[in-house]
């Protein structure tokens, strides 16, 4: 029983819009799983990378088992049903951080193995079961084989667009908006209302693919496909190991020009799904015309060719890179606009080049319509663990290893490996030349990526290390963390402070040494160069210093390229912030906590927090003063105010520090946030400083009544675990400091 063209456009419409919308859900539930776990595992990379990987192996199973229940009979009710379980697992999701706070069992486990066990509690059942749809999705909108690439390329399609719209629909109005349960519940029902829309696809329409399916079952395939499942398997699992290698090493790429930024992460973020998209829309047009006009052998080398500009795009992208870096084409033109140029320019092709690839595969594997769901089922599966691996492989292992460079190297290699699983390349002429420049540019490229010759120290899980020369000052060395200038440090002479915060806390520290002159216990939150443990230990002997680095890279190279005293025994633990001091921090024991883990325009939003206020103020001494640095600007800022707010409801009393001699209102500067249960005398600190022979007292607090003017300028803000849009309050400063460039 055939089906009228009116018809199968309105069921594959439908059929879409259902997987636009799931995936939108997904992509929000993806983003809001970090802000979940924060509370109870950190914010680190870990964290993330569990986060990832339990999706994307909810992903890889969630295919797999839909393509077998697509050919076991697709209907639209499957899909309602699917859709309407990710709803309730998006409640499961609001549920689960609930139960962990009211039973605490979470302590019970190690952090080690904690992360990965409440990420995969968390994140796997709402992967799994919206995943469900993709297969079944393909196969309800598949009116016959010889359109299954353009079917699949379409679904494809719409499943990445529903992420870039969920992305920055999530990153841009939806977390600065609503607390993360409000935005949860959204989301689950956003998946409800899905699961009634796919109850709308035509119920007619079902003949045929019932009729093609209904002895389908779990018989084996009968009909010889082009490409076996087996070569299908390793080509894309091989394109999405590079995909997600690119993906993990883009955002490190723009943040050596332009640091890390809400505007960073989302143009990159942004123009990788969008080229996919076109790139899964294209490779199904492109699998069906093969088919259609030169018949399977002409597929097979239409993907091969595919495969090969995806290394061509990988290879053009790391050159171009290194051109714009060394002419600044762009030089003069608005930062954000320079962000989303370059990120169209280095990621858009390679991504466009590597989505074509799996609806031509699917389209090559699949022998007939009667296995089109488990045979997509499965080479998405397969799609998905070639991404898993290509996430742990490169966020712990290939940048930390070879390098950012050299691991975008190796993913232009990965498509043109897969070549020799499609067709037998070496017998012509032109494939074979293009196969031997990409691949000779990939080996001559590692060989002179050398990092001594780029000047960079270490490369890290986190970030690019640099240590270079202060041109302004002899014997100074210089930190860098990708584009940030972090640290100044001069090896020679422990009293060097560079930075007016630091010296802020060193003034702190000095008062709190003539109250506790037998021992001041101090926990700094943030590394960096060390300087300030460094003083501290050389100067204050009885200071017994705690930092806390959630970098091991920075720490090594504060003790191997900063010079750094192991016999000063400051005691460095490597783990977030948050978890040291809600669970290894000893309660009622430091006189003074310093924060100062800010990056330029990249804060830490979980150490921001009045659930993590409430942990500091319980490991501080009874006297105890907590010290919060912050860039901003006072006059429009909102990220201070908000720190401030949030900072009174856990402590007695709260001051703005201002640092600077000039004091102005409009120039974004650091400042330090005073918070403790005894008021700040800064007269008495003057007396003692001076006592103390201190030429000069950088502390100082705003003139008379600035305090209140300021804060009367916007609406009080709290930041909580539930609420704590920090990137999107730092946005508005970003657009400043854009502008008056």
């Amino acid at each position: 029983m055939g089906v009228s063209p009116r018809a199968g456009f309105a069921r594959l419409a439908l059929v879409g819009s259902v997987i636009f919308l799931a995936n939108a859900g997904l992509l929000v539930l993806q983003l809001v799983a970090g802000r979940l776990l924060a509370p109870f595992v950190g914010s680190s990379l870990e964290t993330w990378t569990a986060v990832i990987g339990a999706f994307l192996t909810g992903i890889a199973v969630g295919n797999a088992v839909g393509g077998r229940a697509a050919d076991r009979g697709p209907a639209p009710w499957k899909l309602a049903a699917f859709a309407a379980l990710g709803g309730v697992g998006a409640l499961w999701m609001m549920a689960l951080p609930l139960l962990l706070q009211a039973t605490e069992l979470h302590r019970a486990i190690p952090l080690g193995v904690r992360i990965p066990v409440l990420a995969t509690a968390l994140c796997f059942p709402p992967a799994f079961v919206l995943s469900l749809l993709t297969p079944l999705a393909i196969k309800l909108g598949l009116p016959d084989v010889n359109r299954t690439g353009r079917v699949a390329g379409l679904i494809f399609s719409l499943g990445t667009l529903g992420c870039l719209v969920g992305n920055y629909a999530a990153g841009f109005y939806l977390i600065p908006h609503l607390t993360i349960n409000a935005l949860t519940t959204a989301a689950a029902g956003l998946l409800f209302v899905t699961a009634l829309a796919a109850l709308l696809i035509p119920k007619n329409a079902d003949a045929q693919a019932e009729n093609v399916t209904e002895s389908a079952g779990e018989a084996p395939v009968t009909t010889r496909a082009p490409l076996s499942l087996t070569r299908a398997y390793s080509v894309v699992f091989l394109a999405s190991f590079a995909g997600m290698a690119i993906e993990l090493t883009a955002s490190r790429l723009i943040a050596q020009t332009f640091g890390v930024s809400l505007f960073t992460w989302t143009a990159v973020i942004g123009v990788m799904l969008a080229g996919t998209a076109v790139g899964n829309w294209v490779g199904g047009h492109l699998a069906d015309r093969a088919a259609r006009l030169g018949g399977p052998g002409a597929g097979a080398w239409q993907l091969a060719a595919c495969l090969i500009l995806a290394g061509v795009a990988i290879l053009v992208m790391l050159l171009t890179y290194f051109a714009g870096t060394y002419y600044d084409p762009l030089k003069g033109w608005g930062m954000i606009t320079q962000i989303f140029i370059w990120s169209g320019v280095l990621f858009y092709a390679p991504m466009m080049f590597l989505g074509t690839i799996s609806p031509q595969v699917i389209r090559l594997a699949i022998p007939d319509a009667a296995h089109a769901g488990r045979v997509a089922g499965r080479v998405y599966a397969w799609s998905t663990v070639g991404a898993i691996v290509g996430t742990f492989a490169t966020g712990y292992l290939l940048i930390s290893t070879v390098g950012m460079y050299r691991t975008v190297l190796a993913a232009a290699v990965l498509p043109i490996v897969a070549t020799g699983a499609v067709c037998r390349v070496w017998e012509r002429g032109a494939y074979l030349y293009t196969i031997s420049i990409v691949c000779g540019a990939a080996v001559g490229g590692y060989i002179l990526t050398v990092p001594s010759n780029l000047h960079i120290a270490k490369e890290t899980n986190y970030y690019t290390i640099r240590v270079q020369g202060d041109l302004h000052e002899e014997g100074v060395l210089v930190l860098i963390l990708d584009a940030l200038i972090h640290s100044k440090v001069n090896p020679l002479d422990p009293s060097y402070i560079h930075y007016v915060h630091e010296q802020a806390q060193i003034e702190f520290l000095r008062v709190i040494a003539d109250a506790h002159p037998d021992e001041q216990r101090v926990l700094v939150i943030g590394g960096g160069g060390y300087t300030f443990p460094r003083y501290a230990r050389t100067f204050l002997k009885n200071s017994k210093i705690d930092v806390v680095e959630i970098d091991p890279g920075v720490t090594k190279v504060a003790y191997d390229d900063l010079a750094l005293d192991p016999a000063l025994n400051i005691t460095t633990v490597n783990m977030d912030g948050r978890q040291f001091v809600a669970e290894k921090a000893p309660r009622g024991h430091y006189h003074l906590m310093t924060l100062d883990a800010v990056n330029d325009l990249t804060v830490p939003y979980h150490l921001l927090t009045k659930e993590f206020n409430d942990e500091a103020k319980a490991a501080l001494a009874p006297d105890g003063v907590y010290l919060l640095t912050v860039i901003d600007l006072l006059e429009d800022g909102q990220l201070w105010k908000a720190a401030y707010h949030t900072l009174k409801k856990t402590f007695a009393h709260v001051e703005l520090l201002v640092l600077n001699d000039n004091y102005d209102p409009y120039e974004r500067q650091v400042y330090v946030l005073y918070a403790a249960d005894a008021p700040f005398d800064l007269e008495k600190m003057r007396t003692l400083l001076r006592r103390q022979k201190v030429e000069q007292v950088h502390t100082k607090l705003p003139p008379p009544g600035e305090l209140d003017r300021l804060l009367g300028l916007t609406a009080p803000v709290v930041l909580t675990d539930q609420f704590a849009p920090v990137d999107n309050m730092m946005a508005e400063v970003f657009r400043r400091r854009e502008s008056s460039r």
